[in-house]
């Protein structure tokens, strides 16, 4: 739906927020939270080590069901409390589009 306004911001390091708010830019709607939902990946990687920490985060649509989610990285720390989700940067893998409302 919005894929090729997603691969623009694909690749670029950015806050949740102001990935948050490239997203409201991208669909015209603003999101329920401009931090995202971020979720760990926990996953047996297979060069841990490369030292990046891989999370999903979820975007929901405001007055939606829709969301959109994001896989974004940034570096290794030994402990989830130490990630500053507010002021840090990630660099985002991949956005997509879920819908869930019918037009």
């Amino acid at each position: 739906m919005y894929e090729k306004e997603f691969i623009l911001v694909e690749g670029k390091k950015m806050t949740l927020k102001e990935l948050g708010a490239e997203i409201e830019s991208i669909i015209g709607k603003p999101v329920v939270d401009i931090l995202g939902s971020p979720d760990r990946v926990v996953v047996k990687k297979p060069a841990p080590e490369q030292g990046f920490e891989t999370f999903n985060v979820t975007y929901q649509v405001d007055d939606s069901r829709d969301f959109i989610s994001g896989v974004v990285t940034t570096k290794n720390k030994k402990k989830l409390e130490k990630y500053d989700f507010e002021n840090e940067s990630f660099k985002v893998r991949l956005l997509s589009y879920n819908r869930r409302d019918a037009e």
